[in-house]
């Protein structure tokens, strides 16, 4: 074989293994997301979580007012009643939408006081504000508390 032949041959393996590859890759990207969001932090963890939130409060559950569908996702939504402020300027009672990426959510428990990590939605006083913490919601304790204090003094990322 001479060496034009075998760089035509290598050419076309490399040109078919690229485009193989990006099919597959393609394959992958168009698959359902199986409910889950994509997101550049772990919603899971405090201090990953709270650079990305506009505030950050503990609150007492007033009353569950409804499950509703907001932009696709299905959400629980609660009067809460702001106790103490860590990051934002939340006041007085807020609504809180709260939902897990798997749709599947324990409902909070009223009279309970939470720690609540949240953005406005597009349309707050429509909609409220949306729980961008993932992880398990249980009635804050000193020591959940202590760990978002230090949490929010991670700088917010820019938008």
């Amino acid at each position: 074989m001479n060496k034009k032949t075998m760089a035509l041959l290598a050419g076309a393996v490399t040109a078919g293994a690229l485009a193989l590859g990006g099919w597959f890759g393609y394959q992958q990207w168009t698959e359902p997301l199986g409910g889950h969001v994509l997101r550049g932090y772990d919603a899971t963890s405090p201090a990953s979580t709270a650079p990305h939130t506009e505030n950050v409060f503990t609150g007492r559950v007033v009353a569950f007012e409804e499950q509703r569908d907001i932009e696709g996702w299905i959400q629980d939504v609660y009067q809460v009643e702001v106790a103490s402020v860590l990051r934002g300027s939340m006041r007085g009672t807020v609504r809180v939408t709260y939902g897990l990426d798997d749709g599947s959510t324990d409902r909070l428990r009223e009279g309970s006081t939470y720690v609540f990590a949240t953005n406005a939605w597009a349309d707050p006083a429509k909609d409220g504000h949306a729980q961008l913490y993932q992880g398990e919601m249980r009635p804050v304790d000193e020591a959940q508390l202590s760990v978002w204090k230090e949490a929010v003094s991670i700088p917010v990322t820019p938008r």
